[in-house]
């Protein structure tokens, strides 16, 4: 077997997936179509072809203007059930997928239809496909007064029944300055609702440790300099706050300039791998797990514990952990007992 066999072989679990990041081109331009968008967008093809070659400066924008496309719940569904296909596909078995809802509800949809249309998607892929997917509700950063409101939602027992799992804070903190989150991340930590953050792009370490002692989030998204802190680290270490990384998608947004999964590991910081935003850095989970073992300096053995550590931070319920991480943890000896033993190393 070869690397990517293997890592295909491996049951994986996907910590942060954004929606609005894996919009297939091919399935947005149908339901674009079917929605007279064309006839009705200046700019229309100039911003498709944004699509393969987007500006991460400009993003937001890009993906505000082809989230409006998507006008009906049947629409939402669509791109749920193929968001679900591929990662079904890498042998993704669990997946917490973060939802802006902010650029869903630009049709008149309410809360309550689009979490209906999104489970309507989620359902046919758990029914075809075998895979568990949870919500997590993000805002930007530029809208700290939309967190207390998000969360507020997100911890009732409307968002839980709706297989709401979490709640994030999506962009550079330079934008907005962590206080302005801290009541948000409070009444989450009140009401035992998850988080994530990104955090450390514009601030370096000294914004990662602000946030940490600040907010308490569950999870970290990027923060790649925390390495060279070792403050962060002893902090992160004594929280156990993971770090997840899409080293894909920092390097086509110019946040780092190397792959740093083998200094990130070595840190002794929890390490998770994530896609983030797959079809516009195209390059799904199983493309960064590739990347970890041939640029990030990772044997397979220590990709199977990042993989490992993917399970363990998830926001599953600790039994459903336990059992995930027993399942595949036989599959990896197994497969470190087999081919990949005698051919992949």
């Amino acid at each position: 077997m070869s690397v990517a066999e293997v890592i295909q072989a491996m049951p994986k679990v996907e910590l942060n997936l954004r929606l609005e990041g894996a919009l297939r081109k091919k399935t947005l331009l149908t339901i674009a179509e079917q929605n007279d968008i064309p006839a009705s967008t200046k700019n229309f093809d100039q911003l498709v072809e944004q699509l393969d070659h987007p500006d991460f400066g400009q993003l937001d924008t890009l993906l505000q203007t082809v989230g409006s496309w998507l006008q009906h719940p049947e629409d939402l569904g669509r791109v749920v059930y193929d968001a679900g296909v591929s990662l079904a596909r890498q042998n993704v078995k669990y997946a917490e997928i973060c939802v802006n809802t902010n650029i869903f509800m630009q049709n008149g949809l309410t809360l309550e239809t689009l979490m209906s249309a999104l489970n309507d998607g989620r359902s046919r892929a758990e029914r075809g496909w075998n895979i568990r997917i949870g919500w997590i509700l993000t805002v930007p950063r530029t809208e700290p007064r939309r967190a207390d409101e998000t969360v507020r939602w997100a911890s009732s027992a409307a968002a839980r029944r709706h297989g709401v799992v979490g709640f994030g804070v999506i962009g550079p903190e330079d934008v907005q300055p962590i206080g302005q989150f801290e009541r948000a991340f409070a009444s989450a930590e009140k009401k035992e609702l998850p988080t994530f953050i990104q955090t450390g792009n514009t601030e370096g370490a000294d914004g990662i440790l602000k946030t940490i002692n600040l907010i308490k989030p569950h999870r970290l998204l990027d923060a790649f300099s925390a390495w060279e802190s070792p403050d962060v680290i002893d902090l992160m270490i004594e929280r156990d706050t993971p770090i997840v990384v899409s080293v894909r998608r920092a390097l086509a947004e110019g946040l780092i300039d190397h792959n740093p999964t083998r200094s990130l590991y070595d840190s002794r910081i929890g390490l998770v791998l994530t896609s983030d935003l797959p079809v516009l850095v195209n390059a799904s989970l199983a493309d960064e797990y590739l990347a970890a073992v041939e640029s990030g300096g990772l044997s397979l053995e220590e990709l199977q514990q990042v993989a490992l550590n993917a399970v363990r931070y998830s926001f599953l319920p600790q039994n459903d952990k336990d059992s995930m991480l027993q399942e595949f943890q036989s599959v990896y000896d197994d497969l470190r007992e087999g081919p990949l033993a005698s051919e992949s190393n």
